[in-house]
């Protein structure tokens, strides 16, 4: 009687054999497949490549210096004029800003809101006494959080967790968004504005519950009473470098993820390896970042209160 192979060593067997027939075909790399339409004919045929890196991650993560360099127009968006619109809005105010990257980041945002107002309409439309398992998982995100909230704030102010489980979703979202394969899509999250603007809201939360539990004077006298305080220069200074850790924490995983992903993927031709390091980076790296970030704003809430 044979012995029936391994499900998992087939398929490492059909990998092997597609990375042996693709660097065999391909020369190394140097060389990549052009199929489509030429004076009315279909054609296949090997085209010389070249690949500069550096070139590369200018053109994904600083889009703008890409095409300064370059003097072409982009039509990513498929709208000279919205790219033009951004670019002369750019002029004006205070800090000048990026067209190309800010109307890329704003796109994605706008997708991540959308895509978190279709997952909460579905899941409320399918709510049921015996649940579906789209509501499964939600509630044992919710209860899971929920339990946190409770053991971090007490019992008596479980109200919080809507905020969490709101704050956790959208970092989540977000983090995830970036491995669906379309051309422009990317995680919001390693532009620094996303996680700086996180980090701010996580901090006003925090001081607007320390207000509410303990009340105005209060609270403010551990940053504006020289006698009761006489180091309250450097509790301001803590202040904002919470805003700073917690911010620059989540863009550097994410950010670092991004790069580590792209250099590796130009080194193997986007074959077998990447699929791993995507799932690292893009959902178990996504996944504990945004943890993390939820529970240092809870922490945050704790100790605030708890004072």
């Amino acid at each position: 009687m044979t012995k029936k192979r391994s499900p998992i060593l087939r398929i490492i067997l059909i990998f092997f054999i597609v990375e042996v027939v693709l660097v065999f075909l391909s020369g190394n790399f140097s060389k990549q497949l052009e199929i489509g339409f030429e004076h009315g004919k279909f054609r296949i045929r090997h085209v010389e490549t070249e690949y500069d890196l550096q070139e590369k991650i200018t053109e994904e993560f600083q889009i703008d210096e890409y095409y300064k360099q370059h003097g072409e127009t982009p039509e990513i968006y498929g709208s000279k004029k919205l790219y033009n619109s951004f670019k002369f809005l750019s002029k004006f105010g205070t800090v000048p800003f990026n067209p190309m990257g800010t109307f890329q980041l704003l796109r994605m945002l706008l997708i991540v809101d959308i895509m978190l107002l279709i997952m909460a309409l579905f899941i409320r439309k399918t709510l049921a006494r015996r649940p579906a398992k789209s509501q499964i998982i939600f509630e044992l995100i919710y209860t899971s959080l929920e339990e946190f909230v409770s053991e971090t704030l007490g019992e008596d102010k479980a109200y919080y967790t809507p905020y969490i489980v709101t704050l956790f979703l959208f970092i989540w979202v977000c983090n995830m968004v970036g491995m669906i394969p379309i051309p422009g899509f990317m995680e919001p999250t390693r532009n620094l504005n996303v996680p700086l603007g996180l980090g701010f809201m996580v901090v006003v939360v925090v001081h607007f519950s320390a207000i509410k539990f303990k009340g105005a004077w209060n609270h403010l006298q551990n940053y504006i009473n020289p006698v009761k305080n006489p180091l309250f220069l450097l509790d301001i200074v803590g202040e904002i470098s919470k805003i700073v850790s917690i911010s620059f924490r989540l863009f550097g995983n994410i950010l670092g993820g991004a790069i580590i992903i792209l250099v590796v993927s130009s080194l193997v031709s986007f074959v077998v390896f990447p699929i791993g390091l995507n799932l690292f980076f893009g959902v178990f790296v996504g996944t504990i970042q945004a943890f993390v970030f939820t529970m240092l704003a809870l922490t945050y809430i704790g100790v605030e209160i708890a004072e």
